[in-house]
């Protein structure tokens, strides 16, 4: 029967065989090196800890000293120097070398100095794997610093006014926290119907504040959209929900994070993006960092948005009052100038207050500022909703144009309610609507409502009622537009309207 090994006091001390598992099962590993030469000893398992494949270690300080990550050969070299030269036991963190595994591994090495009965001296120690603990700290460490700049951005967001500035500085921090080499904020621009580069860090020089990048969802931007929360990208090239935009290819873009920066109303500002050349595997923590910032830069903007509608509001109020009332007083006296009857009149100039009342509440409810064309027409084409086909993007328009499309819509809407299918109980008319952009200045807003029936006593004869030369007045005088008019087939108007986008 084997006989264990006691120690003075009648405790059991370990055979070197149990020891060894011990070792091995707690990923530690034994080594001596003998001082001022190259031997250096070690267990075993040693060679595993390190990434080594079994039996290649040649037991020279040499090979361990290229078996250390060449960032951190100074810090270990320095840390043993001082114990050689003061005696003092010594503890040192640092990674494997990258080229011998496929990760680094984080170890730990303690050791003191030990003189044999020769006096031959020794540093003898214990090497550690510590990749857990070290992946542990490091992630706590990381959430410490976004913390921390998370809180400093909302700091000076708040007391900037100028949106640019909160716009650039979180590209800044987003770069600089999340160590990437490009950062974008993407704005809806124009008419909302693509993004523009508003801020950045990292692309090619002339393209923040021109580049643009479309809604689509074939763009990483254009599916963010849609996805509305975060959008992690492993590797561009192998992505298969999106292909992504040429912007992000040309850059040579690996891996990304993307989050909406959230707006006022339904329809968000833009987009946040964080891009990197190299593959990276970004953390949930890294997307949730990233949306914290575009939350702070939408409030930003919320505040500059909140105190440039007052201030515009003041201004429109006093401008608009005299042109209300100079409009009101021609619907009138053009309405009752043309009625067959008081009761006509009553009711066409009822409905025609309505439909500007309409318009300007629409308008005015955003601050006098761009406003949603589905929304325009939805509102003031209510009482037909249910009979009115809808196609066309939900665009932003200027004020004043959505104004004056509000009471062409009214128009068409009395018209056909007059002659056409919204007269009967179950017809069923289409409004179709589209923007094409002329260049940078200028766009085109085409509009086409298509009614299959007309009722006219004469449809051949084009009419000249005070809703006719309300559209000609505001669509050809004022926009300098153009209207097409057929009836061979029902009524269908078309009209281009220019305009310069906001």
């Amino acid at each position: 029967m084997h006989q264990q090994a006691r120690n003075a006091t009648g405790g059991i001390i370990l055979d070197a065989d149990t020891l060894n598992k011990g070792l091995l099962a707690g990923k530690v590993g034994v080594w001596r090196w003998r001082v001022d030469t190259d031997q250096l000893e070690w267990s075993e398992n040693l060679e595993s800890l390190h990434g080594l494949e079994a039996g290649t270690f040649d037991g020279t300080l040499s090979s361990f000293r290229n078996d250390i990550h060449p960032s951190d050969t100074s810090d270990v070299w320095q840390a043993i120097q001082s114990t050689l030269e003061t005696g003092d036991p010594y503890t040192s963190v640092y990674r494997t070398n990258p080229s011998l595994s496929t990760d680094p591994v984080w170890i730990e090495a303690s050791g003191s100095i030990v003189t044999d009965p020769e006096g031959v001296r020794y540093l003898t120690g214990v090497c550690m794997d510590v990749t857990a603990r070290r992946a542990a700290e490091r992630e706590l460490e990381t959430r410490l610093a976004q913390q921390k700049a998370i809180a400093d951005f909302g700091t000076f967001a708040f007391g900037e006014g100028r949106i640019q500035k909160v716009l650039d500085r979180a590209v800044d921090v987003a770069a600089d926290v999340l160590d990437v080499p490009l950062t974008k904020i993407l704005l809806f621009a124009g008419t909302a119907d693509h993004l523009r580069l508003a801020s950045g860090r990292g692309w090619h020089d002339g393209l923040v504040g021109n580049a643009t990048v479309g809604t689509e969802l074939q763009s990483q931007a254009g599916y963010t959209l849609v996805a509305k929360s975060p959008v992690i990208v492993e590797d561009l090239r192998t992505e298969t929900r999106f292909s992504g935009p040429e912007l992000l290819h040309e850059h040579g873009v690996r891996s990304g994070i993307s989050v909406l920066i959230p707006g006022s109303s339904t329809r968000p500002f833009g987009v946040f993006g964080i891009h990197d050349t190299r593959l990276r595997q970004f953390a949930d923590t890294d997307a949730e960092f990233l949306l914290s910032l575009a939350t702070i830069v939408a409030n930003a903007a919320r505040n500059r948005e909140a105190l440039d509608h007052r201030q515009l509001l003041v201004r429109e109020m006093s401008h608009r009052a005299g042109n209300m009332l100079q409009l009101v007083s021609t619907i009138a006296s053009q309405t009752f100038s043309s009625a067959r009857s008081p009761e006509e009149a009553h009711s066409s100039f009822s409905e025609r207050l309505g439909s500007l009342s309409r318009a300007n509440y629409i308008v005015a409810h955003g601050g006098w500022t761009s406003t949603r064309v589905r929304t325009l027409f939805g509102d003031t084409l209510k009482p037909f909703a249910d009979r009115i086909s809808m196609q066309g993007r939900d665009v932003l328009l200027p004020p004043d144009l959505c104004f004056d499309l509000g009471l062409i819509a009214h128009e068409l809407a009395a018209n056909s309610s007059r002659y056409g299918s919204l007269a009967g109980d179950d017809g069923r008319v289409e409004l179709n609507w589209n923007v094409e952009r002329s260049g940078s200045e200028l766009a085109t807003f085409t509009l086409t409502w298509r009614d299959p029936i007309n009722t006219e006593p004469d449809p051949s004869i084009p009419r000249r009622g005070f809703g006719s030369r309300l559209m000609v007045a505001l669509i050809e005088s004022k926009w300098s537009g153009k209207i097409d008019v057929e009836r061979a087939q029902g009524y269908c108007l078309s009209a281009s309207i220019p305009f310069t986008p906001a």
